[in-house]
């Protein structure tokens, strides 16, 4: 059975035909896997609390409820849109939040998966920027703000942070080698799965003269990628290819 990972969907009603295709995923072959990880940034929008109900979130969850009731387990990371996510996730999608990274075994061995952020180490803007948010006084304090207040807050800072992604050079966006290297030998694996950067691809290393291998998952505003591992095969493929 496939066990099958996305990432950077980006789900928005500006991009109505995307959600159908996501739709079509959950209703169709991701049924049939052993398990679906979706490793953050489902939403185009930042996550404002569990009772967000900017359009289309409240739809997705229900998808996503309907899903994990009858279907294959699903497990969810946290991505940069979605530092406020909590537990509460669980209760909403029946899916399982898994800290980031998390371990997991792919046909007998350790993977790590990881929505890829926090391995891009030269942006320390951004590091200080999500250290913040998920310091539990901010976190505590934001949710519990009335939802008009979260709202507005999130549509003034987001030209900001739109604005100052676009004044970084590309590699300071990128995963730092060095952190990569780092953190699968502190979780002692040879493969990683992660996405964020939207620059889908196999990158091979090396670790303490061990092969080893970075798979990145491709967003959903162009190419609508997904992962797909049978045994220990892996394949990038277009969804629309999949269903």
């Amino acid at each position: 059975m496939d066990t099958l990972f996305i990432a950077d969907v980006h789900l928005s009603d500006a991009r109505p035909q995307k959600i159908a295709l996501f739709k079509q995923l959950l209703r169709g072959p991701a049924r049939q896997a052993s398990a679906v990880y979706i490793l953050g940034d489902l939403f185009d929008s930042f996550w404002l609390g569990n009772d967000d109900n900017t359009p289309p979130h409240p739809a997705i969850l229900s998808e996503l409820k309907e899903f994990t009731t009858s279907g294959p387990p699903l497990y969810i990371l946290r991505g940069n849109r979605e530092l406020m996510l909590d537990q509460g996730i669980e209760r909403l999608t029946g899916a399982v939040m898994l800290s980031d990274p998390a371990l997991i075994e792919l046909a007998g061995k350790p993977v790590l998966i990881s929505h890829g952020d926090l391995l891009c180490t030269r942006d320390t803007w951004y590091q200080l920027y999500r250290k913040c948010l998920e310091s539990p006084p901010v976190k505590w304090i934001f949710l519990h703000l009335p939802y008009g207040i979260r709202s507005l807050l999130v549509t003034s800072l987001r030209p900001l942070i739109n604005q100052s992604a676009m004044n970084k050079r590309p590699e300071i966006m990128d995963v730092d080698a060095d952190a990569v290297i780092h953190t699968m030998r502190r979780h002692r694996v040879h493969e990683l799965i992660h996405g964020h950067t939207h620059r889908p691809g196999f990158y091979e290393l090396n670790i303490d003269n061990y092969p080893a291998r970075r798979i990145v998952l491709g967003d959903w505003y162009e190419n609508e990628l997904i992962l797909v591992c049978r045994n220990s095969d892996r394949k990038l493929l277009s969804v629309r290819d999949y269903l």
